[in-house]
């Protein structure tokens, strides 16, 4: 029976770490050991301090903690020693029943392995986190470019210089542009000025360094004013508007992070217009026009 308890006490050891204890009556003799009964206290003993969380192993195996039960003139010594300390206490027979001997012995034997039980080991230190770092997200940057320029329109028939002008809010890499422009056309018998208005929606993409490619879509109106230089016709002048739509594209190169040339190309659609004298062409525009141009923007 004891060394089943005994078996039992070595499952629970491995199962957590508990405080290894022997129990040893090799030091009475045969006589005392019958009289006794220590079958039955060795069992006692075993089964006591298996229930207070001790795993009890043979006295012949290496224990954290050692019992031990000598033969006194009064009765028996009871002595727990432990790695640092080591304590005694003597237990009178004679008084009582047997069972009321073996109570006592475990209990006494109980206490005092309490009393002699190292201390339990403070936990490691858990290793310091680092406090988690919030990595702000970037704000969006907001840009306004102011841009000036001259380019070109060629309308089919001719070819006829245009003035530009543009303020463009860039929030990342999307941007929205108000643009405005100026073409005059000088001929023979009439002057025409067509000033053109529109909003743009942009996006502009770095191909390198320095090299940005911007392409987008506006519409907008367009006004067409002339007047004939004939001083014999009716009506020597006239307007006309027409909306229109463009496709876009700009090739800006950045000198400083404010400073930018571009390169501009775009493609109108609009109302064709034609003036005609006495069946003779004298202006015509189609309803399609290339719109070429240069600009030096600004940044803020």
């Amino acid at each position: 029976m004891t060394a089943l308890l005994c078996a039992l006490s070595l499952v629970v050891l491995t199962q957590a770490p508990a405080v290894s204890v022997s129990f040893d009556l090799r030091s009475l003799s045969e006589q005392d050991y019958r009289r006794w009964d220590g079958v039955e206290l060795e069992r006692k003993v075993v089964l006591r301090l298996i229930q207070e969380g001790f795993a009890v192993v043979s006295p012949r195996s290496p224990a954290q903690l050692r019992l031990r039960a000598s033969r006194t003139p009064e009765g028996l010594l009871l002595e727990a020693a432990g790695l640092r300390q080591r304590v005694e206490q003597g237990v009178r027979v004679g008084r009582g029943s047997l069972a009321e001997l073996h109570l006592e012995v475990a209990q006494k034997l109980s206490e005092m392995t309490r009393a002699v039980q190292p201390e339990p080991e403070p936990p490691p230190p858990e290793p310091a986190l680092a406090p988690p770092v919030e990595v702000a997200a970037a704000p969006w940057r907001s840009e306004l470019d102011l841009s000036l320029g001259l380019g070109t329109l060629w309308r089919g028939t001719g070819v006829d210089p245009l003035l530009l002008l543009s303020v463009r809010r860039g929030l990342q890499s999307f941007g929205l542009e108000a643009e405005a422009g100026l073409g005059v056309s000088r001929e023979a018998a009439l002057t025409v000025f067509e000033a053109q208005g529109g909003a743009f929606f942009s996006y502009r993409r770095s191909v390198a360094e320095r090299l940005q490619l911007e392409p987008g879509v506006g519409a907008g109106l367009v006004l067409h004013t002339f007047r004939l230089k004939d001083a014999w016709v009716s009506s020597q002048s006239g307007t006309q508007v027409s909306p229109a739509g463009w496709a876009r594209m700009k090739l800006r190169w950045r000198f400083t992070e404010r400073l930018a040339a571009e390169l501009r190309v775009a493609l109108g659609l609009l109302r064709p217009v034609t003036h005609v004298s006495e069946g003779e062409t004298l202006w015509s525009r189609g309803g399609a026009r290339l719109e070429t141009g240069v600009q030096l923007s600004w940044g803020q």
